[in-house]
């Protein structure tokens, strides 16, 4: 499975930088645990138990926002709407090690996407991020609703959800064939959640979308989480183009929640990667001269 990767090219360049940019912090592996994360999630098998701990949360994020309930209920405010555990968006954490982005989430939404009765279903939003040169789409998928099943990684067929002016999902759909799970999009259609404020919360591709990129990417369902959906990912910062990415947006595709990070990274190669690039020519150069005389 390619989403237990461990991103050795990353930590072996940090280890290469380490005379210049000092000690490196612990590699992500994308495996749809938050360990690595510093993150112990309080995950039951039946209604979530309090206690989530986020003490040994990692310093190393560029940005990061807790906003945990811990209600088992469905009726809690949340901002900007009333839903409750099902529909609460606990966690978001951005970071970058190298090249490579990473984020994760953590909602307490059921990784099976809901259930069928009088409340309704619930279910994912995709991911958004603003950058000084657009907005970019990752597609999250999340299958059927009322559907059990093996976490998703990159590659998986996309979803859509169709939602009702009261926020319930009645409905799903497969997306484009192109747009799978983790695929990284941009000029991208977007779907407004239906209460107010509504705000984007899934998006479809377009005769004018481009693909950028895709994440090494999981999205937990039934087999690995039982009362969370955990979805990590990692993708080369390079398919941005040189854009800062600015703000990181996911919500549940009703709007009720909304986990928002704000940061400032840059997509284009931090002067210490440079120098070792540098000296790594000059070595190169040195070679070659020596081979020669």
């Amino acid at each position: 499975m390619k989403y237990s990767k461990l991103y050795c090219s990353t930590a072996l360049a940090s280890f290469l930088i380490l005379p210049i940019t000092g000690a490196h912090a612990a590699p992500i592996i994308i495996d749809g645990s938050l360990s690595d994360w510093g993150i112990n999630v309080a995950d039951g098998t039946g209604a979530q138990p309090v206690g989530t701990d986020y003490s040994g949360l990692r310093s190393d994020l560029a940005g990061s926002m807790i906003e945990d309930t811990d209600d088992t209920t469905n009726n809690l405010y949340l901002g900007p709407n009333y839903g409750g555990q099902n529909y609460d968006g606990e966690f978001m954490g951005v970071m970058t090690q190298g090249s490579t982005l990473y984020l994760s989430i953590l909602t307490g939404q059921r990784p099976d996407n809901g259930f069928s009765g009088n409340n309704g279903l619930y279910s994912p939003g995709d991911i958004r991020i603003e950058t000084s040169m657009g907005t970019f789409g990752i597609e999250v998928g999340g299958g059927a609703v009322s559907g059990a099943g093996n976490a998703l990684t990159e590659g998986a067929t996309g979803t859509t959800y169709a939602v009702d002016s009261n926020g319930h999902t009645t409905g799903s759909s497969d997306t484009a064939a192109a747009q799978t799970v983790g695929s990284v999009w941009k000029d991208v259609s977007w779907i407004l959640d239906p209460i107010n404020p509504q705000q984007p919360v899934q998006f479809e591709i377009n005769g004018g979308s481009s693909q950028v990129g895709e994440a090494d990417f999981i999205f937990t369902r039934d087999s690995v989480t039982a009362e969370h959906a955990i979805i990590e990912l990692a993708l080369d910062i390079s398919v941005f183009g040189g854009a800062t990415l600015q703000e990181f947006y996911w919500l549940p595709s009703c709007g009720n929640d909304e986990l928002h990070v704000s940061t400032d990274i840059t997509s284009v190669p931090e002067p210490a990667s440079l120098a070792l690039m540098g000296l790594g020519l000059l070595g190169m150069i040195g070679v070659a001269r020596r081979r020669r005389t």
